[in-house]
């Protein structure tokens, strides 16, 4: 159980940073490329870049923190006994 839910969140973690970018590069959002509504005080767009910038460190920080991408049985260098 304990490894289908690890490959769920792997599968979220990896939906959640594929869609981010996916926003991040639209280029739709130059056709509301106005400087109202303002976020933080700045034009919407960089406001909204800023943003996203922040989600996607978060998603990369969950992604290293619970050792994404590398198997169960994977150890640092330090960790291995010699």
């Amino acid at each position: 159980m304990s490894e289908r839910k690890s490959n769920s969140f792997k599968t979220l973690l990896w939906g959640l940073i594929i869609l981010g970018f996916a926003i991040m590069e639209f280029p739709g959002i130059f056709f509301i490329n106005r400087i109202e509504p303002m976020i933080f005080g700045m034009p919407f767009i960089y406001g909204f870049i800023i943003i996203m910038w922040a989600l996607m460190c978060v998603l990369f920080y969950i992604g290293y923190k619970t050792n994404w991408g590398r198997g169960s049985d994977f150890k640092e260098a330090d960790e291995v006994e010699k």
